[in-house]
């Protein structure tokens, strides 16, 4: 079949001087060629999978917690590459990548931008434990840098159990203007409950029944029994 499939370039060949044994194995050879690659393409596997936590049970306390300071008055993005963000500028293309390589492995935790153009106003960096390390200090040095170099402001908040919106309002108005923000957001909140680490709902506090703890509070999701999500520290 092959060897009728090419026989259009059989006469090509024997101008060439090629006897009909080597225009066989040359038409079989072309034949195997294109034949593999097909059967090739057919076997590309897509070994993905959708990771289990896209964003911590920290993050999303903090997002919501963000979000409800922010309001309209901008947009929240979460996990932005650096180089979405940025780019290196030296006039030689060598060292454009060099630089370049060097932010496309990091990212911001979050960033605002403007809620009419979707321009970047505030990376905000959420820092837990980990930040403690001389590794990840070095890390957040370079990062800091690179905002800095590029004119774009960044702020850390510390991972928290709880905010105090007035204190995250406080850091963002800076940036955000009071008119910018929502009605919303000039509510006396002082103390915010934790968000689910599970469905973001606004927890309520609880008082064990049973078990080890019977007797000691506990964080819970006003949404149970459909809704598990539980956190045990509490301090009160």
């Amino acid at each position: 079949m092959a060897n009728e499939k090419f026989s259009f370039i059989r006469g090509p060949l024997k101008l060439l001087g090629l006897s009909d044994e080597a225009i066989d194995k040359t038409i079989d050879f072309i034949s195997d060629l294109l034949f593999e690659k097909d059967e090739k393409s057919s076997k590309i596997e897509y070994p993905y999978h959708q990771v289990d936590e896209f964003i911590s049970a920290a993050e999303l306390n903090f997002f919501f917690n963000l979000k409800s300071v922010v309001g309209d008055s901008a947009h929240i993005f979460s996990k932005l590459k650096l180089s979405d963000l940025f780019y290196a500028k030296t006039g030689e293309f060598g060292k454009n990548r060099t630089y370049t390589n060097k932010i496309d492995r990091k990212h911001v935790d979050f960033l605002l931008c403007d809620a009419k153009t979707l321009k970047p106003i505030l990376g905000i960096e959420h820092d837990d434990k980990s930040h403690q390390r001389a590794d990840r200090q070095e890390r957040d040095d370079f990062v800091n840098h690179v905002f800095e170099a590029a004119k774009l402001p960044l702020i850390h908040v510390s991972v928290q159990r709880s905010y105090s919106q007035s204190e995250l309002k406080s850091k963002l108005s800076a940036y955000l203007s009071d008119k910018q923000m929502s009605n919303e957001q000039s509510k006396p909140v002082e103390e915010s409950s934790p968000r689910c680490p599970k469905c973001g709902s606004e927890m309520v506090i609880k008082i064990a029944r049973q078990g080890e703890r019977k007797g000691k509070k506990f964080w819970a999701c006003p949404n149970f029994p459909n809704c598990e999500g539980t956190i045990i520290n509490i301090d009160t």
